[in-house]
């Protein structure tokens, strides 16, 4: 389906930016609203970047947002700079989610949509970052991820408030879209036509200098590309677990309690019958007296039941209170008179007219105290458990709270407390390969890389009911390039590569042009003097190369096979200055996807999703176009600016 947005030339996915952020709430997704309409640059005050209806967007509120964002991505990549974030149009996104945002709320106003505080604040309660270790909602979790994250309460109100008008407003619009028959079998083709071709490397290790570079030269490359070697923030985790195991001895059932436990449930332990029956419903009391003769007279009611086109159900296992729940107290009452084989009705039923026989009827006797014992005595036991576990977790919480240590915290319950080396977000040891997280550091990871130093310590939940831990943040390694002694290899590669990129790119652009027009591959690599640069075929399908994504994107080599025309070239620049790659289309195998019925209907299903959500996303512009959005590109270059000089980066 990305091949359809990019052929529809759909940016349908930035409609639904609610923009909830990380494992708080928001999501942030980097979408491609386009906020386009209205566009009035004289329109808003310089301390905001656009107005929509009686909404803004502020220069603070736009700064604080991308600069978290951009903290958030490079959580994730730990290479990317604010110059390329910009670049790739980070902030113009921020921007348009925000007034997205902002104009479903200014259009929910303007036409009576009123979302309530209360439900508000119930999205906040049902979010389970904000439970305590006890698995309920905790203000106090709340107000410090909010403070962690830096975000401000209101905004965070308004993102929710927005999510919540999306699902009233934009989904609909989106839901029941359907893709016109005469669209699907060409984009079906597309998926399953063949591409086959060619790809050539070109190393820039093949052009690396002879020369071995000076240590003042390779010290003066590793200052002016410092991202190139910028390893992730890393941190010691302390932390002691807590087990229900703990409680086990003290959670032992007394004779009074499993008494009281028998007691509540003398219901159950009390002899009763239970009984197995047919039943059959009509609709009218004629057809349901003619039903019960026939069962009085010998038929079973499943025979009955065939005979008028319907099926007889059965109700096994019931006691006569039961049986009430399932028909009535009068039904429940006869059944429980008749003998086994009898046959009960008709009588009125919820939903029509009843006719039972009873087909078994078993006696099943009660139980004394004593042999019921065996069966009361675990529940009391795991219910006390949990309480135990519980409120030892809350008086820690408590001692903490009163400024309790964590190493008093931990010697006064008895707990071993454990230091993790140094790790970065995903649990692995840089410094130490053999290093793997347990279950338990796995679990306590998102939450430890979102605390900082100065936090007290925090009373996680592992698993509900069952594992805690007290976590604490140590020792931290901020993001960022190593000591030189401990990269110079990766320098020295690094260097050697940016030294061969320059020629590795003029020599693939010559390739690339001559075997675009026809020139024999191997001719032309001998004539610029790299005969045995690696050649590699290429062959896909469009339905298959999504398989072969790696963290959802799709090898550049198979991406640009299906961009250009068949005897065309693409050039393609490899990462880390490795060199580049020339990818050429040589023949195009068309497929029949009428024989392939399975095919059309996926087709068809994504399509609808694909124009369901351009929809939504028109609805939104539309949204925008009726405000009147009016921004302020003198505010929006203001906070680019703004932006690189808090994160060290020059204005291009």
């Amino acid at each position: 389906m990305n091949f359809f947005r990019r052929i529809l030339g759909s940016k349908f996915g930035g409609w639904i930016a609610a923009a909830f952020l990380g494992v708080i709430a928001f999501a942030f997704v980097i979408g491609d609203l386009s906020g386009s309409g209205g566009i009035n640059v004289l329109g808003p005050s310089t301390g905001e970047v656009a107005r929509v209806g009686k909404q803004t967007v502020t220069v603070n509120e736009l700064q604080s947002r991308t600069q978290l964002v951009f903290e958030r991505l490079r959580e994730q990549r730990p290479e990317l700079t604010m110059d390329q974030f910009l670049r790739e149009g980070g902030l113009r996104r921020v921007a348009d989610e925000l007034i997205a945002s902002k104009a479903l709320i200014a259009y929910g106003e303007k036409h009576g949509m009123q979302i309530s505080k209360a439900l508000v604040d119930a999205q906040i309660a049902s979010n389970p970052a904000f439970v305590d270790a006890t698995g309920n909602f905790s203000e106090t979790v709340y107000r410090q991820l909010l403070a962690q994250r830096r975000i401000n309460e209101k905004e965070f109100r308004d993102d929710i408030l927005a999510q919540l008008l999306q699902q009233q407003m934009i989904a609909p619009i989106a839901a029941g879209a359907r893709t016109p028959d005469s669209m699907v079998p060409p984009y079906a083709a597309m998926l399953i036509e063949e591409r086959s071709g060619e790809m050539i490397a070109i190393p820039s290790a093949a052009f690396a200098p002879k020369t071995p570079p000076t240590d003042a030269e390779l010290q003066a490359y590793y200052r002016q590309f410092p991202a190139k070697f910028t390893v992730p923030e890393q941190r010691r985790l302390r932390y002691a677990l807590v087990d229900m195991a703990r409680f086990e001895a003290q959670a032992a059932p007394t004779d009074a309690e499993i008494a009281a436990e028998y007691k509540k449930r003398e219901a159950n332990y009390r002899s009763r019958q239970s009984r197995d029956m047919s039943q059959l419903i009509l609709t009218t009391e004629s057809a349901a007296r003619d039903a019960a003769a026939k069962a009085k007279a010998g038929q079973t009611l499943t025979q009955i039941a065939a005979g008028l086109g319907l099926s007889a159900t059965r109700i096994d296992g019931a006691d006569q209170a039961q049986l009430a729940t399932q028909t009535n107290a009068d039904i429940a009452k006869a059944a429980f008179a008749t003998a086994k084989g009898g046959v009960v009705g008709p009588m009125r039923a919820p939903l029509g007219w009843a006719v039972l026989r009873v087909e078994e009827i078993r006696e099943i006797p009660g139980k004394t105290l004593e042999q019921a014992r065996a069966e009361l005595s675990p529940d009391i036991r795991i219910a006390k458990e949990k309480q135990l576990f519980s409120e030892f977790l809350n008086n820690i919480d408590g001692k903490i709270g009163e400024g309790a240590t964590f190493a008093e915290v931990a010697k006064a319950n008895g707990l071993t407390i454990v230091e993790t080396p140094f790790i970065v977000k995903d649990g692995k040891a840089l410094k130490d390969p053999n290093f793997k997280a347990d279950e338990a550091l796995t679990a306590l990871l998102t939450q430890g890389f979102g605390m900082t130093q100065d936090d007290d310590p925090q009373v996680v939940p592992i698993k509900p009911d069952e594992q805690a831990a007290i976590l604490q943040v140590g020792d931290v390694v901020p993001a960022g390039p190593p000591p030189f002694a401990e990269v110079r290899p990766a320098v020295l590669t690094a260097w050697t590569l940016s030294k061969g990129a320059g020629q590795a790119q003029r020599v693939a652009t010559q390739l690339a042009a001559e075997v675009g027009k026809g020139a024999d591959p191997a001719a032309v690599l001998a004539k610029l003097g790299v005969p045995s640069a690696p050649r590699q075929p290429l062959s896909a399908r469009r339905a298959d190369i999504n398989q072969q994504a790696q963290g959802g994107r799709i090898p550049p080599p198979l991406e640009a096979l299906f961009t250009i025309k068949v005897g065309a070239t693409k050039l393609i620049q490899m990462e880390n200055d490795q060199g580049y790659m020339v990818v050429r289309l040589g023949q195009i195998t068309p497929k029949d996807p009428t024989t392939v019925p399975e095919l059309l209907a996926s087709t068809r299903a994504g399509l609808s999703n694909v124009l369901g959500s351009e929809y939504g996303r028109q609805f939104l512009v539309a949204i925008q176009q009726e405000l009147g959005v009016e921004r302020n590109m003198a505010a929006m270059a203001s906070v680019e600016s703004a932006l690189r000089q808090a994160n060290g980066s020059a204005a291009e």
